[in-house]
């Protein structure tokens, strides 16, 4: 899963979230790393932990890169009772994906028999390793959440596979994806002084494409 053209590969996803370059990524995919990185297209540059989160699986990384856009947070939660089309891929797999432009959806949200707030996503998705830290967009282009884990039966009932490089064959008949809600990772942004932007309104329009915005906003993670 080459992320660049210098050969670097990338071990998980992230996403830009404000234009000083801090990018939300997986907390797991960056604690215990004797050096990090963070890939845009063909440029690498070293990234340091800003914040990681005790409670939940969510980190920032500080890096130099100055993003064309950054996310905007959905302000509303999900309605909770019913599925809703969303996109989530990892980046590695974007830089790959040649009809990203076409692509409206490719996963969904499970629901829900009780209000969702503060609740991490179920997802129903085909996202494979490298996938922890990307974005959830719903089909307005708002970010609904971040991806972590992918769950080997129903969720909540079978055990975990986290999804960082390094296990495909373990991953690859899962089908039920957990993300971390953007209500806790605002919560999280806002204990420590992190600049994000959130609204309601649709930043791109129905005919446009989530996995497009996904690929605008999101870095590969090299943890070294």
């Amino acid at each position: 899963m080459a992320a660049s053209s210098l050969g670097f590969e990338a071990q998980a996803s992230g996403v830009f979230l404000n234009a000083n370059g801090d990018v939300l990524t997986a907390r797991h995919a960056v604690t215990g790393c004797a050096s990090l990185y963070v890939v845009k297209d063909a440029r690498v540059v070293t990234a340091s932990l800003r914040a990681v989160s005790d409670e939940t699986d969510v980190a920032v990384l500080a890096t130099a890169l100055k993003p064309v856009l950054s996310a905007v947070f959905s302000r509303t939660e999900l309605p909770s009772d019913r599925s809703v089309a969303v996109f989530a891929e990892a980046y590695s797999r974007l830089l790959r994906m040649p009809d990203r432009a076409r692509v409206l959806s490719n996963a969904m949200t499970v629901a829900m028999t009780s209000p969702n707030e503060g609740r991490d996503l179920q997802l129903l998705s085909g996202v494979k390793p490298g996938a922890s830290g990307s974005p959830v967009l719903g089909v307005g282009g708002l970010l609904l959440g971040i991806v972590v884990e992918r769950v080997a039966g129903a969720p909540g009932t079978a055990e975990a596979v986290l999804l960082q490089s390094g296990n495909p064959a373990k991953a690859a008949g899962a089908t039920s994806v957990r993300a971390v809600s953007s209500s806790v990772i605002k919560r999280f942004l806002r204990a420590h002084g992190i600049d994000f932007s959130e609204s309601d309104a649709a930043q791109i329009s129905m005919q446009q494409s989530p996995a497009a915005r996904a690929f605008t906003l999101g870095v590969g993670v090299i943890c070294g």
